[in-house]
């Protein structure tokens, strides 16, 4: 089982940071995409675009784009800020889940090329009741899984929210390590493989 992780903070001196060491402790074997941290390129510039439509893409993308479809699960992880994904991780979504390789169309119906499982691992300065009774936790996770999972054909399997990152003590954020922990062991163990020590 092939395993994809997108991160999009654009740093790893972080609690996100944190938090990806702990997917990867569990995950070893993950492929591991960073555009905030490796200076990825997030502009898609038009005639890339059109480029991509005819199923030529830039040597990053390509790259990028063959882990894609080879993944078995796609652990999307990021930080919410103004209501999405950070530029560099918006930019990798727009160049990398491109024409050909994510997605076709038949007419203007989607002919997803993706069949994998995806996770969202998302970051907060809301606390998490707000951010339910507000219905901000619904539009999030909703428009992620119709406007670009589901659009590509990726199964949306897990969602693990933490809010209140800014104010959270010590031992709340460590809390938060040891809850994701555990999910990237449940992950590891669903693709069939047991991490020893």
């Amino acid at each position: 089982m092939s395993v994809m992780v997108i991160y999009m903070h654009p740093t790893e001196d972080s609690l996100n940071g944190a938090m990806l060491a702990q997917v990867l402790e569990e995950i070893p074997e993950a492929v591991l995409y960073r555009p905030g941290v490796d200076g990825f390129d997030p502009h898609l510039t038009h005639k890339e675009y059109k480029r991509s439509m005819e199923g030529e893409y830039e040597a990053d993308v390509a790259e990028a784009a063959k882990d894609l479809q080879a993944a078995d699960h796609v652990i999307f992880m990021f930080p919410l800020w103004w209501g999405g994904f950070p530029a560099a991780g918006k930019g990798f979504i727009d160049r990398v889940f491109a024409y050909g390789a994510a997605y076709e169309l038949k007419g203007e119906e989607p002919v997803p090329k993706l069949s994998g499982k995806a996770s969202l691992v998302f970051t907060t300065g809301t606390p998490p009741d707000v951010f339910h009774e507000e219905g901000l936790y619904d539009n999030v996770v909703e428009g992620l899984d119709k406007h670009l999972l589901s659009f590509v054909g990726l199964q949306l399997m897990d969602v693990v929210h933490f809010g209140d990152v800014i104010q959270a003590s010590d031992e709340q954020r460590a809390d938060m390590l040891t809850h994701l922990r555990e999910k990237a062991a449940a992950w590891q163990r669903l693709h069939g493989k047991e991490r020893t020590m």
